[in-house]
């Protein structure tokens, strides 16, 4: 925890030394196809890193899941994002990303993101991942912690192939022989 909290004051810091030198232009430049040389204005770049840095702190599982519940129903369409109809990591890079998070795209990826956690420390918010039929023992579906019962067991909202729903880890013996493990992303 306490690396956690220098990370945080270094970045802070930065942002700091960032926003003291803000009148300063933040340009880089760029080549077009004809390969000349143009200014490129970064500021919208920063803006949206540091939007996304800040919400990494200030953002709960809760607004997650608020966010998530609005989907319940919509189809499954093997690699959409929505939000009209979603696959698993498309519904969770969505969430995440209406609360200016960026996730990989693929289950696989968002499970190399944030940090692992196990199963009796999960929080609403995680996301928690699944082999499925076509990925043998590796990842293959991925979901968002939705409810944390005090036995252990969790809900978890996600993109299964009848739609949007959620299902209890402990009552659903297909994820329960599944479950490969968790990451969160959220600081807690």
């Amino acid at each position: 925890m306490e690396i956690n909290k220098l990370l945080v004051t270094f970045v802070l810091s930065f942002f700091t030394f960032s926003s003291v030198n803000a009148d300063l232009p933040h340009t880089t430049l760029v080549s077009d196809d004809n390969n000349t040389e143009a200014e490129a204005n970064s500021e919208e770049d920063f803006a949206e890193s540091s939007d996304e840095f800040e919400a990494l702190f200030n953002v709960t599982g809760e607004d997650i899941i608020k966010d998530a519940m609005k989907y319940l129903g919509r189809p499954y369409s093997r690699g959409s994002a929505g939000p009209k109809a979603f696959d698993c990591s498309g519904f969770t890079s969505f969430v995440f990303k209406k609360n200016n998070i960026s996730l990989g795209r693929s289950s696989r990826d968002q499970y190399t993101q944030g940090i692992s956690v196990d199963r009796k420390d999960l929080k609403v918010g995680d996301l928690v991942f699944f082999s499925s039929p076509g990925s043998g023992r590796g990842v293959g579906h991925v979901g968002i912690v939705s409810k944390v019962e005090n036995n252990g067991n969790f809900c978890f909202i996600h993109a299964a192939r009848n739609g949007i729903k959620v299902d209890n880890y402990a009552k659903t013996g297909y994820y329960k022989g599944r479950y490969i493990g968790a990451r969160r992303i959220l600081d807690y």
